[in-house]
């Protein structure tokens, strides 16, 4: 085992990537879960959902027990966005939960087969937008969909927009929460695809940049978590589309978890902390972990432990 550890940190070094401390955890939280009382706000997450119907319902139903305040979808909504028959089951799935929570859908490849249905579940109101990518505040949480399907090197438009307006909100002293389709991190089949490594550099420079501590990711319909220079990435895209082997486990890195199985992400915000839990589809807990939120740069306290 210890000689296993030693051959993955080298493989890392050797990749031009480094490990960080593992998020703090906790003993498990069982089902159903209940808000904590100091907590600020609660948000779901989850992805890959396309053609995967039923257990798409069960998600759906499972988060709204949650009682999310809002909802984040890593993208691919449906298998093909040209279909109007496919849109019409989406919305029949989701239309309790929608209107139960605002929804704030990133796009997958899937949604950008054509027709315009996708724009219908784009939020109109309350966010800064351009294009398919825009961002949004919750308290001292600041969300930012980014569309992976748009051009996205740098220089580029949508890069530039991501830039400026993680570079203010990190002056604002928000926590920055990005959340985006292709998975610039896992060891899911698209992993090693040439236009996931080629966004790998673009966004990770860009998350560091502007003091990201936490990314959720989809495409790879898995679940993965990894930290990477102090990110958090996490992999889920197990919504109901079919899953994926995990077939590249020589990418992970000590502390990685990882499973191939349809799950859901429950998120609670507190004043110094995003506790993430993470449900398989039959309810059981498959991960939880604890991202520290940063004191504010002007608080007279002295600035939280990093965990990670």
């Amino acid at each position: 085992m210890m000689l296993l550890g030693v051959l993955l940190a080298l493989l890392a070094c050797a990749c031009g990537y480094s490990a960080s401390p593992a998020p703090s955890t906790a003993p498990p939280v069982p089902w159903p879960v209940k808000h904590p009382d100091s907590s600020l706000f609660r948000f779901a997450v989850y992805g890959d959902t396309r053609d995967g119907h039923d257990i798409h319902r069960d998600i759906v139903k499972a988060v709204e027990s949650t009682k999310p305040e809002l909802v984040l979808q890593t993208g691919d909504l449906v298998s093909d966005s040209s279909v109007e028959a496919q849109w019409n089951i989406f919305e029949e799935i989701t239309r309790s939960m929608r209107a139960a929570a605002p929804y704030y859908p990133a796009r997958g490849n899937h949604d950008n087969q054509g027709g315009t249905y996708f724009d219908g579940y784009m939020p109109k109101e309350g966010v800064h937008r351009e294009g398919f990518y825009y961002s949004f505040d919750k308290g001292r949480i600041h969300f930012v969909a980014i569309d992976t399907e748009d051009e996205l090197i740098e220089k580029s438009r949508q890069y530039l927009w991501l830039d400026a307006d993680m570079k203010k909100a990190k002056e604002d002293g928000k926590f920055i929460i990005p959340y985006y389709h292709k998975a610039i991190w896992s060891i899911g089949p698209h992993s090693v695809q040439g236009d996931v490594l080629a966004l790998r550099p673009v966004l990770h420079d860009l998350f560091r940049k502007n003091g990201v501590r936490l990314a959720f990711q989809g495409h790879d319909h898995i679940y993965y978590r990894s930290i990477r220079d102090g990110v958090v990435y996490v992999v889920t895209g197990g919504g109901g589309a079919p899953l994926y082997e995990t077939r590249h486990p020589e990418l992970m890195i000590p502390g990685d978890v990882g499973e191939t199985i349809h799950h859901f992400c429950v998120a609670d915000v507190f004043e110094e902390r995003v506790d993430v839990t993470v449900y398989r589809h039959d309810l059981s807990q498959l991960d939880f972990f604890s991202v520290a939120i940063p004191a504010r740069p002007d608080a007279s306290a002295a600035p939280a432990a990093a965990n990670p």
